[in-house]
């Protein structure tokens, strides 16, 4: 995770970053899948958190964002983790895995 990250976005929503990042480790054991990102922004350009470094990266080409491209788009990001809709993407993916004994 970015050390600025707590700056731009506040420490709780950092933080519930990190329990994203275990949450997809945790449906990579469950499931047996690998999942190397949450999407955070799903608009051209698509943002994602990589679960492997925790840095906030462009899918198109794994760059990390720039501090001043990441304070650009921490309202958006902010947005989507408040409003529970990373989750749902995260949620909406489990449903096409089949689980144990499927």
């Amino acid at each position: 995770m970015r050390k600025d990250a707590k700056d731009i976005l506040g420490e709780e929503l950092a933080n519930y970053m990190e329990l994203l990042r275990a949450k997809v480790a945790f449906a990579e054991e469950l499931y047996g899948i690998k999942m190397n990102y949450v999407p955070l922004v799903i608009e051209e350009p698509v943002v994602i958190l990589d679960k492997n470094d925790g840095r906030i990266k462009w899918l198109k080409d794994k760059r990390e964002l720039t501090e001043r491209e990441f304070k650009e788009l921490a309202e958006k990001i902010r947005k989507n983790l408040e409003s529970g809709f990373v989750e749902m993407l995260l949620a909406m993916n489990m449903g096409c895995v089949n689980g144990p004994g499927e």
